[in-house]
């Protein structure tokens, strides 16, 4: 009894550990077969594995999206612009009368960066924040311009009113072919315009009075030592935007234009966020939820000819349709891997690389079918041999410790696009929801000098579904994929802009198979990392293990 109990509190112990809110998992964690729990292991012998680019995707209405310049030591240089429609906060507004904006009125946008709090500051003392999702050196500095736009975003494809329209992310001159006017953020500030950065800055706003100057909880005049603290942003980009184009855009607008979302969105078609490389400047990349971004219009205006003037504020949200767009160059020898990846003998190293990078595909138990029955003779013994299935761990090494790797990868059903059953049975869960189905895996882990090493994914109920399968649905072995994740949530798919076919592995005799779609969330993260691949002698080559219990 006492030994059954020890076993619990252990048990309870590991699943307590995984659910820490951590971005990593450390090596030499979730051994399988130690201690108690003695399994027979079986190596799969016959693994494929190669990489392919996907070219342009389908980049519209992404929950997630990069912005700035991103140069990366292996695959190259990433640049990421982003337009976005905006809606009113109320529709069928009423500023009053006798509108102007005021020297001290302010007319700003703000888009919250993804941050933690590390300190909080005494009274009215800002608090200290670190970025995430910020990817290359975060004080290099870009040229950034804010432009109307005058493209209209669709929702349905003008061919086909049935469809959600596709956007991709080569698209751009769509819209750079019909910016209107100067960039809107003008400032004499060069650090929200020409020297843009991304800030982990607390932006704070303070009391006062109609002529800017600071005032207490009484309404007294102050000096700036004793201000007040009114509102505290997090970290965010934080931009003063052209006064004169708002008054006349918003503020002096037909009340048919405001009169609702669809009629405003025809009438202002959006803005676009581009950037643009510094000389010397290498730039950074963000991640951003732009949906939770606006802009605050300052003005003051009055009720009726009776009244005083009084300051006012009207926002605008960035929301709506949106498309990211990427200029990614790939460096010469990312060029050349993916030119001379091998579907037909697999690759040494596999290249996953977000956004319009490239994905990895893998066949599992090999072609050889001595009997012509259309299963691979390998898949035809591990049937017959009835084991009990306990695990089956799929293992990837990463080849260089040197890149900026990404958090967490993603396995799926290329055949069925979604993910495996081993994904949807997971229920686990963290505090940081990126986390969650830590037990299906595909986090990564490193070593003690905080460098990546290998990634792992469990796929037992997969694996035991091929070999002890009792319909032809289970029964069938499917290619996999492998490709980056920004948010392991997110199971939908984006369109291939180029789709492109891939041999299918078993049976032989079969059809080229089109591959036209990949996981979203492959979209949205920009990084990437060399894994080894199945074409290769090394120790580190990728392996699938099978755990299992012989019958009695």
């Amino acid at each position: 009894m006492r030994k059954i109990f020890g076993k619990i509190v252990v048990l309870s112990t590991i699943l307590l550990l995984l659910s820490c809110d951590k971005d990593f998992n450390t090596i030499g964690s979730e051994i399988i077969g130690d201690g108690d729990f003695e399994f027979e292991k079986y190596s799969v012998q016959n693994l494929k594995a190669y990489s392919a680019a996907t070219g342009p995707v389908q980049s519209n209405n992404l929950p997630i999206n990069s912005l700035g310049i991103y140069q990366d030591s292996y695959f190259g240089t990433n640049i990421s612009n982003f337009v976005t429609q905006l809606e009113l906060e109320n529709t069928n507004p009423s500023f009053g009368i006798d509108i102007e904006i005021k020297t001290n009125d302010s007319v700003y946008l703000y888009i919250p960066y993804f941050s933690k709090l590390t300190a909080v500051g005494s009274g009215n003392e800002a608090n200290t924040f670190v970025l995430d999702s910020v990817h290359g050196l975060q004080n290099s500095n870009m040229s950034l311009k804010i432009y109307e736009s005058g493209y209209y975003i669709r929702d349905f494809d003008a061919n086909d009113p049935s469809e959600f329209q596709k956007y991709f992310s080569n698209e751009k001159s769509l819209i750079e072919n019909n910016l209107i006017g100067l960039p809107l953020n003008s400032s004499s500030d060069l650090a929200q315009n020409l020297e843009f950065v991304f800030s982990n800055q607390e932006h704070i706003i303070y009391k006062t009075n109609g002529n800017g100057q600071y005032i207490d909880n009484q309404g007294n005049i102050v000096p700036e030592a004793e201000r007040i603290v009114k509102e505290r942003f997090a970290p965010g980009m934080w931009i003063n935007l052209d006064k004169d184009f708002f008054f006349n855009k918003i503020l002096s607008a037909s009340s048919s234009d405001l009169v609702n979302q669809n009629n405003f969105k025809e009438f202002f078609k959006g803005l676009y966020f581009q950037v643009e490389q510094n000389s010397g400047q290498t730039g950074a990349m963000a991640q951003l939820d732009f949906s939770k971004g606006f802009i605050d219009i300052q003005y003051h205006s009055k009720m009726d000819v009776s009244s005083d003037l009084k300051k006012n504020s009207f926002k605008l949200n960035l929301k709506g349709n949106t498309i990211n767009f990427f200029d990614f160059t790939r460096s010469v020898n990312y060029e050349t891997a993916l030119t001379s990846s091998n579907p037909s003998s697999g690759d040494q190293y596999l290249y996953i690389k977000g956004g319009d990078g490239s994905v990895a595909f893998v066949d599992l138990f090999g072609e050889n079918d001595t009997d012509g029955n259309g299963v691979a003779d390998e898949l035809d013994q591990l049937r017959l041999n009835n084991w009990l299935i306990n695990d089956a761990v799929l293992t990837l090494y990463i080849e260089n410790q040197n890149q900026k790797e990404p958090r967490r990868i993603f396995i799926y059903d290329v055949d069925n696009r979604r993910p495996l059953i081993d994904y949807i049975d997971d229920i686990s869960t963290n505090a940081n929801p990126k986390l969650n189905k830590n037990n299906h895996g595909g986090i990564i882990e490193i070593d003690s000098d905080g460098k990546g090493v290998r990634y792992r994914f469990k796929i037992r109920n997969h694996i035991n579904k091929i070999i002890n399968g009792t319909n032809e649905v289970d029964l069938k072995n499917i290619r996999l994929g492998i490709a980056v994740t920004e948010n392991i949530n997110n199971i939908n798919f984006s369109t291939l802009s180029y789709p492109f076919n891939l041999p299918v592995f078993m049976p032989s005799s079969s059809p080229d198979q089109l591959i036209s779609r990949l996981p979203v969330s492959h979209v949205m993260n920009p990084l990437g990392t060399i894994l080894f691949g199945s074409n290769t002698t090394d120790e580190k080559k990728m392996k699938l293990e099978i755990y299992y219990t012989k019958p009695n």
